[in-house]
């Protein structure tokens, strides 16, 4: 598949997610994600995503959370896949249910999501090395652009 058609795909199928409006709901959404530890690390029109590397029962996990206004669900799980020119980084969801829970006060949907990953693979997330990061969910595709520091 050529660029462009790879283009032409992210963007038919960005069509199914609602674009968020950004507000001062947002900066306190996102203060409170912090004090979790955890930042954010790219962004689209689509979402924001934040997301930390965790130690849980002696396994590595990528903890990731998407801030939208599209309510996501899932029976099937979903893919990110970390972006470098060439070199891609896939993930595949450690569970197949994935459920936002969406908040009616402030319009947001809130979608964490964990993913498996190793010792290398943390090592990645430890320096600025991805580019854009793609999520995939029910066959549909937001295509975020990471945030450098």
């Amino acid at each position: 598949m050529g660029f462009f058609k790879k283009i032409d795909k992210v963007f038919a199928s960005a069509e199914k997610f609602n674009l968020m409006e950004r507000n001062e709901i947002d900066i306190q959404i996102e203060e409170n994600i912090k004090q979790a530890g955890i930042n954010k690390f790219a962004a689209s029109d689509y979402g924001d995503l934040y997301l930390r590397v965790n130690e849980l029962g002696g396994f590595l996990i990528l903890e990731t959370i998407m801030v939208s206004a599209t309510d996501l669900k899932s029976k099937k799980g979903t893919i990110i896949s970390f972006i470098k020119e060439n070199e891609i980084l896939n993930l595949e969801s450690d569970e197949n249910k994935i459920e936002s829970d969406f908040s009616s006060a402030v319009n947001k949907s809130i979608t964490k999501i964990d993913y498996n990953i190793t010792t290398e693979e943390a090592e990645n997330f430890k320096v600025d090395k991805y580019d854009s990061v793609r999520f995939e969910i029910n066959g549909n595709e937001i295509l975020f652009v990471v945030l450098k520091s």
